[in-house]
């Protein structure tokens, strides 16, 4: 049995490599050389699960979260992610998209944090642009989608976890928004369920590039696996 220094010095490890990994994404680096990802390849099924990249969160004319869109703006995280839900449905693997659709009266929709008390401070309701997926991005018919009424994160008050198991999906990949709240609630509910956990960190955002980059370099590698979306379409189609 590892000893706890070394199961600490292996999670600094990963930490490390995922630091790596971001400033690869921004072109601080030269590429490193390609590693398996682990959860994903022949021998694991996985599913992408695409976190709240609806108008109202993201697109800049309509966002009440100005830090954020401008992110997923200038990084290109809509583009990214239509190519990567592209690619990997033709490689049969499942996509989800993760939706907060409150009702029109906000019944089940809580004012117990900051951020749900937004909820009731602007139109971001069912039947609105603002709840649509941003520009860009299209459900297809192979898609699940998900939504619900209240709560920060995927797996909360949702079907998730119940659809995930009856794909036999083992791997999830976690895309979208945002990385200081959603995908952060989403990595630690996957971990507890028995998913492993794959973040592209291309196909993700925070409310600003420090707070994202902290979370990359510190919390995610102990989730699980840190990378580009390239890498996960290599692994994918088995390259890797």
């Amino acid at each position: 049995m590892p000893s706890v220094r070394s199961a600490g010095d292996a999670a600094l490890s990963r930490m490390a490599g995922a630091g790596q990994r971001h400033r690869e994404e921004v072109g601080m680096t030269l590429p490193r050389p390609r590693t398996p990802i682990p959860g994903l390849g022949s021998d694991h099924r996985a599913a992408i699960i695409v976190s709240e990249m609806q108008r109202g969160i993201v697109d800049p004319t309509m966002s009440q979260l100005p830090g954020l869109a401008e992110q997923v703006a200038s990084r290109s995280v809509t583009d990214r992610i239509d190519r990567l839900v592209r690619t990997a449905r033709e490689l049969d693997v499942l996509v989800i998209w993760s939706l907060i659709v409150p009702r029109a009266d906000r019944i089940g929709t809580g004012r117990n944090s900051p951020l749900m008390s937004l909820l009731h401070r602007w139109s971001f309701t069912t039947g609105t642009e603002e709840v649509a997926l941003t520009p860009g991005l299209t459900v297809d018919d192979r898609d699940v989608v998900i939504t619900r009424v209240h709560g920060l994160t995927p797996f909360h008050g949702t079907d998730l976890d119940p659809i995930l198991r009856a794909e036999g999906i083992e791997t999830v990949i976690l895309t979208g928004v945002s990385t200081d709240v959603a995908l952060t609630g989403g990595a630690l509910e996957a971990v507890n369920r028995g998913y492993r956990v794959v973040l592209p960190t291309d196909c993700t955002a925070g409310s600003s590039a420090e707070s994202h980059a902290r979370r990359i370099e510190e919390f995610f590698p102990l989730m699980g696996a840190v990378t580009i979306s390239d890498e996960v379409l290599r692994a994918l189609r088995g390259q890797l």
